[in-house]
């Protein structure tokens, strides 16, 4: 299961990593499988509550029957569907808001797909709401804050893991993509990290680590041209980070009408990783200083290898992307 803070931090729930999520007419927040032959839905409404609201809610739920979890009541609205799907509804208050939980279940079966029952899904559901809370409005920027950093950090744990299956299916191409990735993404940190020890403070600033749909966009040379100004890279790092700026754009957009060959990618994906070596001994310094000073967001310890794969499956979606076929 997976953590989940919406685009406003309303509300914070678990769910199965293999869930994608959208907001459909701007309240209805929707999560179904990434696979499209899963059409199964779980959606969340949260609507604001007074005094009429409240009344309606009290007579539409009179004759429901309810149940319990997590210690708190949820009306249950009669089972309704088809013949190709199932719908089923909770309702109950929280927090003074009415709240919603709809599952739509697929009740087509087919042997070879494997689809979960209704049980085993009913189950699913009733460990996503145990979970579910509403974030107070004085909570919501901090929660925010804190879920995208660790959205972030899962980015850059998953583009590892990544990295490796690529090297070993010598994918150089996506090795180079990958590396690029993992260096903007390790300069963003440092940016943090470095910016907390000027400022003595834990601020987790999101223009770094978080770039929504209508969010400026900060590009490679940004970061480079921040990190300067920061002190974290000097000139000779900055030259080097250029070329190979100028190398990767010539894997992207000229492998196919260029002389460059996959020999020559492997090339400028090695002289990448050899940066990222050098970019994450700086980070390393910058995190030492910090806890060394006693100020900012690091903290000693280290996870195991088994922690790090579980942590980084939200990023990844699909479960099975790099299962060896038989």
């Amino acid at each position: 299961m997976k953590r989940f803070i919406d685009e406003n931090g309303t509300l914070e729930v678990r769910v199965p990593t293999t869930w994608k999520y959208s907001l459909q007419n701007e309240k209805v927040h929707t999560f179904q499988e990434y696979e499209i032959w899963k059409p199964d839905a779980f959606q969340i409404s949260i609507q604001e509550s007074n005094g009429e609201a409240q009344l309606r809610f009290q007579t539409l739920t009179k004759n429901l029957t309810s149940t319990e979890i997590s210690g708190i009541k949820y009306y249950n609205f009669p089972e309704s569907g088809d013949e190709g799907f199932i719908t089923k509804s909770w309702t109950t208050f929280i927090e003074d808001r009415i709240v919603l939980f709809t599952l739509t279940h697929s009740v087509k079966q087919d042997i070879d797909l494997e689809p979960k029952s209704l049980e085993e899904k009913l189950k699913e559901v009733n460990q996503i709401i145990s979970s579910f809370r509403i974030i107070k409005h004085e909570e919501s920027e901090s929660k925010i804050n804190s879920y995208r950093f660790d959205m972030f950090l899962q980015g850059v744990g998953a583009t590892a893991y990544m990295l490796n299956k690529a090297v070993e299916n010598h994918a150089f191409i996506e090795a180079t993509c990958l590396l690029a990735s993992q260096i903007d993404g390790l300069l963003r940190i440092g940016i943090v990290l470095q910016k907390q020890i000027e400022n003595n403070n834990t601020e987790i600033e999101k223009e770094w680590i978080y770039q929504g749909l209508n969010d400026r966009k900060k590009s490679e040379k940004d970061i480079y041209k921040k990190a300067k100004e920061l002190g974290i890279l000097d000139e000779d790092i900055i030259k080097e980070l250029y070329q190979l700026y100028d190398d990767r754009n010539r894997v992207i957009h000229r492998f196919i009408i260029s002389e460059i060959t996959l020999a020559e990618v492997e090339e400028i994906a090695y002289k990448y990783y050899q940066m990222q070596q050098k970019i994450n001994s700086i980070i390393y310094d910058i995190e030492s200083k910090q806890i060394e000073l006693g100020v900012g967001m690091t903290r000693s310890g280290e996870d195991s290898e088994e922690n790090h794969l579980d942590y980084i499956k939200g990023k990844i979606g699909k479960q099975d992307y790099f299962e060896k076929k038989g």
